[in-house]
């Protein structure tokens, strides 16, 4: 290298701003403010490409819930403002439970399967609002509940 080259390089890392590369040719210094927002942006990124990966293995199934393995609630029904009866099955069995905001009270058990409306009784199916009409299922409900409130 030459003098002049030297000189010429010494004025030119004196400069603010300014930084020299291996080579000798002059690359600009990245401010304070350009690199917090390019590691925000990096940041953004990385948190945005694992969002969506969730979100796609969510929609294809991935994803396993949790429900627990053996348990799933098959369905529910509102018997008033707390009380609610729940369908459960576990296994190949299916538990028929009442409840309520302190208390979770097994009603009836019964194999896994579609229930036949002499099995569930027909008020399941209509809603809360019609009072259950005989069968042995709407009758064990009831006395159930009767002496749920009793004691």
């Amino acid at each position: 290298m030459t003098a002049a080259t030297r000189a010429r390089l010494a004025a030119l890392a004196a400069l603010p701003g300014a930084a020299m590369a291996a080579d000798g040719s002059q690359a600009p210094a990245i401010g304070g403010a350009a690199s917090l927002a390019q590691a925000g942006l990096g940041l953004f990124a990385i948190i945005a490409l694992i969002l969506g990966l969730a979100w796609m293995a969510r929609r294809a199934g991935l994803v396993r819930h949790a429900t627990g393995g053996a348990m799933k609630v098959v369905g529910s029904t509102m018997l008033g403002a707390r009380q609610r009866l729940v369908l459960v099955e576990v296994g190949d069995t299916w538990l028929v439970l009442g409840v309520s905001p302190g208390e979770i009270r097994p009603l009836h058990t019964m194999a896994a399967g579609t229930p036949s409306a002499s099995q569930t009784g027909a008020h399941l199916a209509a809603g809360p609002s019609q009072p259950p009409t005989g069968g042995t299922f709407a009758e064990k409900l009831l006395r159930s509940m009767q002496s749920h409130f009793k004691s």
